[in-house]
């Protein structure tokens, strides 16, 4: 229901007494619209197709049911509007709501649905609001009273966007989900982002990001959302906190920061005084600080570069020790010729090669836990990885070349100690037994997929053919056999395997 403060009926008056009839008509018309005081039972409100509806400055509209804004229909707030109930905007793309308030103050959860640019917004419902649409807010986002769970949305403040409040584990954003809560900044400076989980217990584990220098695109932000369990494949033993952070960035470049993150005396395992934050994604695991025993904080500072953050105790390196032969350098007799480019050898040493190699999750092969890039490959097919000691769990090792066929081990290896070795010298070692095998009888993992797609056909064909007749030389993907010039010796590699249909099969 619409409550009409006087200043809208003044306002109607005045219109009236200047004559102006068209813009008192219109006004009367969206007053139809709103007002509803006939019964609870009609308190729901809805904006229709085509309507635009004005609240003026200085004016409050309380609606004491939900608030549906049809396709088409717009709502221009530069007032108070009070929501009791749900707030379901149904318009497709995103929807600026105005640049006053908008007060959700229900008694039960309150949905706002669609996608919604507010000016203000003000959380003050105990039973929590619910996000279901990416939203914006320009002006205060007030956690008076209630939690804001985003889900799978994404939640931004703008460049001059502030947090009022008290936030707590009563009054927080509930950042768990895909969704993350994100900041624009105009330039260098901190913010503090009032997020927590509500898993079992509500708990309120805040970040604060401090920016120094760099620069700040249009459209950049700071994001974070938050796990409340150990990070996956760390180790089970030890100490490390059961609670990790995502914090990604889009738009800032060169910058460098310093990052805070409260954590609870319950989400210590082990002892606190050996846990420090360690980033873990998605470069190298690298560990900060020790934890703040008093305040119970971890911090990392330096920082140019953004990821995954827990705590945890430090732990020492493994060593990945893999052997691999590639079908395009492969010499016969165990040994692989070294990869040239226009003058000679491209690498120093016995290096043929190098590999990217990948650490995917055990139960979940589209997450990649750790992804070591430009190892060497000797010309004997062996290969030595790091991995961060922190990474203690099952994972597939998936091995990838610039003009190689993606090839994952058979089943998951164990990283619980160190050092971890595999050779690919079995078709049974690689899964769905995709290797080849060479004239000696070796075993190697197939060439040819230059534009690395996951499979061998015509579109490597045509990337060899134009290079081969503008006679192309270097260190390139489409030189399969590695001899520096690309020319039908290319061709021979891409053709065998496109005529067997080869691709890549992963789990």
């Amino acid at each position: 229901m619409f409550l009409i403060k006087k200043s809208i009926m003044k306002e109607l008056h005045f219109l009236l007494n200047k004559g102006n009839y068209n813009q008192a008509v219109c006004l009367a018309v969206s007053i139809c619209l709103l007002v509803s005081i006939i019964s609870p039972a009609r308190a729901d409100s809805t904006i229709t197709s085509g309507t635009n509806v004005r609240v003026s400055a200085g004016t409050t509209l309380v609606n004491i049911g939900s608030l549906t804004i049809k396709s088409g229909g717009a709502i221009s707030n530069l007032g108070t509007v009070n929501v009791s109930g749900n707030l379901d905007n149904q318009n497709v793309s995103s929807t600026d709501l105005g640049v006053g308030t908008f007060l959700l103050n229900g008694a039960a959860l309150q949905n706002v649905n669609g996608k919604n640019t507010f000016g203000n917004l003000t959380i003050s419902n105990s039973s929590g609001v619910s996000l279901n649409g990416n939203t914006i807010v320009n002006g205060v986002l007030s956690l008076t009273n209630g939690r804001v769970t985003l889900g799978a949305n994404n939640l931004l403040l703008g460049t001059s966007a502030s947090v009022a409040g008290s936030p707590s584990s009563s009054s927080m954003v509930v950042a768990t989900g895909a969704g993350e809560f994100r900041k624009s900044f105009s330039a260098a400076g901190s913010f503090t982002y009032p997020v927590g989980d509500n898993t079992g217990t509500a708990e309120y584990t805040p970040v604060t990001l401090v920016f120094t220098g760099g620069s700040y695109g249009s459209g950049n932000y700071a994001g974070v959302n938050l796990v409340n369990a150990q990070y996956p494949g760390s180790p089970a033993t030890g100490s490390f906190l059961n609670r990790y952070w995502g914090v990604t960035q889009s738009g800032i470049t060169g910058f460098s920061c310093s990052a805070t993150f409260q954590y609870l005396l319950a989400d210590v395992s082990g002892t606190e005084s050996q846990i420090y934050c360690v980033r873990l994604l998605p470069t190298s695991v690298a560990y900060f600080s020790a934890a703040n025993l008093g305040l119970h904080q971890l911090s990392a500072t330096g920082l140019t570069a953004l990821g995954t953050f827990t705590g945890s105790q430090t732990r020492a390196d493994k060593n990945l020790n893999l052997t691999v032969f590639l079908e395009g350098l492969y010499n016969g007799g165990g040994t692989m010729r070294k990869a040239q480019n226009d003058v000679g050898n491209q690498f120093p040493g016995t290096t043929a090669d190098q590999i990217t190699v990948e650490l995917h999750n055990a139960s979940s092969y589209s997450t990649i836990v750790y992804s070591p890039v430009n190892v060497n490959l000797s010309t004997t097919g062996t290969a030595t990885a790091i991995i961060p000691g922190i990474h203690s769990g099952s994972y597939y090792v998936t091995i990838k070349h610039r003009n190689s066929l993606s090839t994952s081990t058979a089943l998951p290896l164990s990283f619980a100690s160190g050092p971890v070795a595999y050779n690919f010298d079995a078709p049974a070692k690689a899964y769905g037994s995709n290797m080849l095998m060479m004239s000696d009888g070796r075993w190697v993992i197939f060439g040819g997929d230059v534009n690395q797609d996951f499979i061998v056909d015509g579109g490597d064909m045509s990337i060899v053919e134009n290079d081969a007749a503008n006679a192309v030389s270097g260190y390139l993907p489409d030189d399969c056999n590695g001899d520096g010039l690309i020319d039908g010796g290319d061709m021979s590699v891409v053709e065998n395997d496109a005529a067997i249909a080869a691709g890549a099969i992963n789990p």
